[in-house]
Formats: C-alpha cells, structure tokens, sequence
C-alpha cells in the first residue's frame, strides 16, 4: 500500500478577521507556485472533476476573499465581524487521479477547541511526488508556512508514519516547532537544526527524507 504524505502547519486560537488571512492565503499560494510547477494552477472544488476544471483560481486578493465568504455560513460571524470556527478554503491542482494535491486552509479560529491549519496534501504517486517528497523541496514549503503563518508546529507527516507512533500531528518525518518545552535527548539517527527561521527543525540523518527503518527514532520528539 502507498503511503500517502502532507505537510501541516498548525496554531493554537488566534483570533482574526478576514481581512488579515486573505494577504497570507494568496502569498502562500504564490510561493507554492515558485516552488514547484505542481502548484501552477490551482482550482476550486467542484461536485465532478469537470466542473472543477471550469473554476481555475486566480491568486488575487479579490478572488480568495470571495472564496473565504462563500464558505461562510449565516451566522458564522459575531457583531464585531470574527468567527469562532474561523474561515475555510480548500484548492486542487487538477492533476490526474493519484497525481494531484489538494491546499487547503482553515484559519482565523478563536476558539480553544479548534487548531487552525493550512494542510498541503502530496501527490500520492507520479514525478511531482518524487520532486516534493525531498529534504529541500520540504524545507522551501515549511518555510512558506512559517513566514505566513506563524504556526506553533509544521510537519511532513504520513498516514503510516502518524498510525505507527499514534502521535496525531506532533511529530513527522520533518518537524517544526517554534519553541521547545524541555530539552530533547535525540540519537545521532536525528539532526537538529537551530534557528530555521525562528525555532527548530528536526529531520532523520538519512538519504532520503522518509525512512522507515529509522521511524522509530522520531518517537524521542515526544
């Protein structure tokens, strides 16, 4: 079975209006395009593949406000123009089954409960999995999280890799965290990178960025 990959980013309640996400949204869509040519053309979600290739997504803060507030409900939003549950988009890259990745952003949320995330889903097969799924392609997208953002935590993490450890999105095959509650005792299985950005970053001594041999290393992240 293919194991299936995404990067997460990942902040407690912050409370926002919408204005404030809407700069962020289009910047980390346009940097994803700098990125790699998998994330060039972005479309809205539709009830079929084809009404979903009718609906390119243009990366103007217009368009992306308009999508936030079609996603809104009635009474989403109190008298001072905030929402507890905060506002959603979800995007496709109309790739062929299998090839494609869906960006998707839940964000603005000031409510304790909910953790507000912008979710990169990799392709589960095809050349723009064998691109993205490397330590410096990973390295670029977190980093485009990071700065948008401001989230508390981002990882690469993997179906397998979240089912093995049963850590939910604490820990993956790369990780970020914007500070740190203790000192960690690693093994030499794991580098640690001080000052990505402006907190830490962690990922196997390995060729390859996901190694299943060396899984089990990553629960010292705990």
């Amino acid at each position: 079975m293919i194991d299936t990959f995404y990067i997460g980013a990942y902040w407690k309640d912050r409370k926002q209006l919408l204005d404030s996400v809407i700069d962020p949204t289009v910047q980390t869509l346009k940097r994803l395009c700098e990125i790699d040519e998998h994330f060039l053309n972005l479309y809205e979600l539709g009830m079929s593949r084809k009404q979903a290739l009718e609906c390119r997504v243009s990366l103007s803060p217009e368009y992306i406000k308009k999508l936030y507030q079609g996603g809104l409900k009635k009474n989403d939003l109190d008298q001072n123009g905030y929402s507890k549950i905060g506002y959603r988009l979800s995007l496709w890259t109309g790739h062929k089954d299998g090839e494609a990745s869906n960006v998707s952003f839940g964000v603005g949320k000031s409510s304790e409960r909910l953790s507000n995330v912008c979710l990169i889903e990799m392709p589960a097969e095809g050349p723009a999995r064998d691109r993205l799924l490397t330590l410096a392609k990973v390295k670029q997208i977190m980093k485009v999280l990071i700065e948008n953002w401001q989230p508390d935590v981002v990882v690469l993490n993997s179906k397998e890799l979240s089912n093995a450890l049963d850590v939910g999105n604490d820990i993956g095959w790369v990780t970020y965290r914007k500070g740190l509650k203790s000192k960690i005792k690693l093994k030499s299985d794991i580098i640690t990178q001080v000052n990505f950005i402006d907190g830490y970053l962690f990922y196997l001594n390995s060729d390859v960025v996901y190694n299943y041999d060396l899984m089990n290393s990553l629960a010292a992240l705990k």
